[in-house]
């Protein structure tokens, strides 16, 4: 039945969209998948290519090793006066017992007529002779040494189970050039040896099946044409090596697999939840209309008993010999005959009673939620304006609870409204339990309850006393949560701010009170670790609450861009410097310069920015006014602008605006400053929910030369994962940590590993907060090469940097050690 259905709306739905918008999704979706496939090949070709150029570069390094270890044999004044004829021990003296070739390696000696003198290969024994083709390969390289006089000359050879060896063969002299002999010593390594990891033993194996001699001249070559090793190496019997391209084609149909499993398993999974969503939908909505239809059939059937009961006419009685109307029954009062007396009031009463249940039920629609079961924000209010006029009566304060579910949008945006639904009930149900007997619960909309404690006992309690016991009822609500969350099954966590607000129901309406106990309520949001806040007159008479500095921000941003204002956003700069004092970078620090508030920090203004969705604009302020103040520090300093780099902060909603980077470059180009100057320091929670539009951003800034910078490192969860994800170019580690490298051990082995970390991923690593001498000694013999902090230099304007480093060539003088 319900599969029938769920099929049927489909097909309805799909009909209502029409064939052409069908039609226009089902193209956008191959799009997309064709732009994934375009974007996964291509990908693959550039990791083929740096695969093959870390292979090539690990085959450099052996020549290097190869050549070092043949010259200082070759050099050796035993192998001259053996090729002498002086010294016929040195093969079983020298060759033999050296643990060089412990591993495979092979060592050839030949006399200047490219005669084999001796020969040592690695691995071999009397039951196991040389391997044959490496003994040719090396008899073909002293041959052709020898043909083109050449001084060395690279050399790569295979041995008959097709393994390479790379190595150099090499003239026989004295190491002080004073007796030199045109005879011939060549070295051999295997390319791939059992130490070496997994990843680059498959990279090698890869280089080496794309090594091949290059066809001598004249020849027609097949297949892929050859990149000729430089500088120029020998194979077998003389012939040049060369690499082919790197091949990419069976990891592109690999790719292609994947995304095409990706794609059905998606697909299917899809299905199968919008599926289940739609019959638990169907589900509901077949709930809702039996449980109306129970309703409406209750109303009909007192209605049809109301109808009965005004349309019922006693029966006729005789009229009187006067016929005086006084005679007559009363219609519809009272029944004569064997009627018994009393009945027809019976039945009214009855009627009477359903007719009250039929109010009773409509009123239940009109004032409930259908959702939850609890009152809804109609009955809410006017529940909360009679407990303002009772309350008045009894010279009682009112306390008020508004709880709020804690982002809840997520959870609707991740699994679906069903189980949005699905936790509201929960969250209603939970909240109904706790009640006291007396206390009135409402869902007053979306993921917001009101919560109207009894005052019981407590009538006549004092403001004190009734915040405590709000307080205790605040945490037992928090504390019954917590616990369902260790106990629940769910895939989601809930957790609640609630805000309280006591209110004098003489001097507050009902809408002031709601309003109160709404912002104490952002006030617990907003706080940190704590879910609970009591709404205080400080709140609304705090010249720095949300709403206030929103309207500022507003001003300030709209004042900007009429250029006869001056600007009320004023930029410091802290310098980044490294042991010797030096000044590499400077980070931009805003400060907001208000007429009426003084100084607001970015800690108070950049939240409220973020809360009300203007960050965007006040970003783009921030930042002009970050790259004109540097352009003039630059200018003050007498300096090139590729002198000094400038740490730029940028917030989570900068990235997510798909044109900050176009904007940003052009910004910076209209200042005259070379991208390559900025550091763009993001903070881990600007990155962790990264979407395209963030990857789009950050990867346009580093193809016009920015750097990016990982600010607050280590005080996420997700800090490892996004080294592998972001690749900074830089680290900063959290004030925490710097702070904690004295006196917790903690943090203090994480510290020391950073800089080798860093260092070997070839990443910049800074230390901000370095406050003090003793912190920035032991940073220094962890390995931290770069430092910020007070140590150093306060925050500070142009004049006041310019006068601290401007006559010192960008120096800040330490403290003594």
């Amino acid at each position: 039945m319900l599969w029938r259905s769920w099929a049927k709306e489909e097909r309805i739905s799909w009909a209502k969209r029409g064939h052409s918008r069908s039609a226009l999704i089902l193209f956008l979706i191959v799009i997309l998948v064709g732009i994934e496939a375009v974007r996964r090949i291509q990908l693959t070709k550039n990791r083929s290519v740096a695969n093959q150029t870390i292979a090539l570069k690990k085959l450099e390094a052996e020549f290097r090793d190869a050549q070092r270890i043949a010259s200082d044999w070759g050099w050796w004044y035993d192998r001259y006066t053996f090729i002498e004829g002086k010294n016929p021990s040195f093969p079983s003296q020298n060759l033999a017992t050296s643990s060089l070739f412990d591993q495979g390696a092979a060592m050839a000696i030949y006399d200047a007529q490219a005669q084999r003198r001796a020969l040592q290969v690695g691995l071999s024994s009397p039951s196991r002779p040389p391997d044959q083709r490496l003994v040719r390969c090396l008899d073909s390289t002293a041959r052709t040494r020898r043909q083109l006089g050449l001084a060395g000359i690279r050399v790569i050879c295979s041995d008959e189970t097709n393994n390479l060896y790379v190595g150099f063969a090499t003239p026989i002299g004295t190491s002080d050039n004073s007796r030199s002999t045109t005879a011939t010593l060549i070295f051999l390594n295997p390319l791939v040896e059992p130490q070496f990891g997994t990843h680059l033993k498959e990279e090698l194996n890869r280089i080496q099946a794309q090594l091949q001699p290059i066809p001598p001249a004249g020849v027609i070559a097949t297949g892929e044409p050859l990149a000729a090793l430089k500088p120029k190496t020998f194979g077998e019997d003389g012939r040049l090596m060369g690499v082919k391209p790197a091949n990419s084609q069976a990891e592109q149909l690999r790719e292609l697999n994947h995304l095409l499993l990706q794609l059905t398993g998606g697909g299917l999974i899809a299905l199968a939840l919008r599926l289940s969503w739609k019959l638990a939908e169907r589900r509901q909505r077949m709930l809702l209309r039996q449980k109306e239809r129970r309703a409406t059939q209750r109303i009909r059937r007192s209605h049809l008993a109301l109808i009965e009961i005004l349309e019922f006419k006693a029966p006729q009685s005789l009229p009187s010999p006067d016929h005086s109307p006084a005679g007559q029954a009363i219609e519809g009062s009272t029944t004569t005959g064997s009627e018994p007396a009393g009945h027809q009031r019976v039945d009214i009463q009855l009627i009477a009673n359903q007719f009250e249940q039929i109010l009773g039920t409509a009123r239940d629609l009109v004032m409930h939620d259908a959702l939850t079961g609890l009152a809804n924000r109609r009955y809410c209010i006017e529940h909360l304006e009679r407990e303002i006029d009772r309350l008045k009566e009894e010279q009682t304060l009112l306390v008020l609870l508004f709880i709020d579910l804690d982002k809840f949008k997520n959870i609707n945006d991740t699994y679906g409204h069903r189980i949005g639904d699905q936790a509201l009930r929960k969250v209603a149900n939970q909240l109904k339990a706790l009640c006291r007997q007396g206390d009135f619960l409402a869902h007053y909309g979306g993921d917001e309850f009101i919560l109207i404690l009894n005052p019981g006992d407590s009538q006549n309690a004092s403001y004190e006393d009734l915040a405590i016991h709000a307080k205790q009822v605040a945490q037992r609500i928090l504390e019954s949560f917590e616990k369902s969350q260790v106990d629940s099954a769910s895939p989601y966590r809930l957790s609640l701010s609630i805000g309280i607000t006591i209110s004098d129901p003489h001097h507050f309406s009902s809408e002031d009170i709601i309003r109160k106990a709404d912002l104490a309520m952002y006030k617990a949001k907003a706080s940190q670790g704590e879910h609970i806040h009591l709404f205080t007159a400080e709140n609304e008479s705090n010249p720095l609450s949300d709403h206030r500095l929103f309207t500022a921000l507003q001003q300030a941003c709209e004042a900007s861009l009429e250029p006869s204002r001056p600007d009320s956003f004023r930029i410091l700069f802290q310098p980044i410097v490294n042991a010797a004092g030096e000044v590499l970078a400077v980070e931009a620090l805003a400060r907001w310069d208000h007429p009426d508030l003084g100084e607001v920090p970015p800690t108070l203004f950049i939240p409220v920015a973020e809360h009300y969705r203007i960050m965007g604009r006040v970003g783009w302020q921030l930042i002009k006014a970050t790259l004109k103040t540097f352009k003039q520090l630059i200018q003050a300093l007498k300096i090139s602008p590729n002198q000094l780099d400038l740490a730029i902060n940028i917030s989570p909603s900068q990235l997510t605006d798909a044109s900050f980077s176009g904007q940003l470059i052009d910004a910076i180009a209209a200042q005259g400053i070379s991208c390559k100057s900025i550091n763009l320091e993001l903070t881990e929670t600007a990155i962790f929910n990264s979407t395209a539009a963030v990857e789009i951003n950050l990867r346009n800034c580093r193809e016009a030369g920015m750097r990016i910078s990982l600010d607050d490192f280590g005080t996420g969860f997700s800090s490892m994962g996004l080294l592998l994800s972001l690749k900074p170019d830089e680290l900063k580690i959290d004030r925490s940590f710097v702070v904690g490298v004295l006196n917790d051990s903690y943090a203090e082995q994480i510290v020391e590993l950073l800089p080798r970390l860093t260092n070997s991923i070839s990443m910049t690593l800074v230390a901000e907060g370095v406050d003090t001498e003793e912190s920035f000694q032991r940073l220094q013999q962890m390995g931290v090469a770069r430092f910020q902090g007070y140590l150093f230099s306060e925050p500070l304007n142009i004049a006041a940097l310019v006068e601290l480093v401007g006559g010192k060539r960008l120096t800040i003088p330490l403290p003594a050690a």
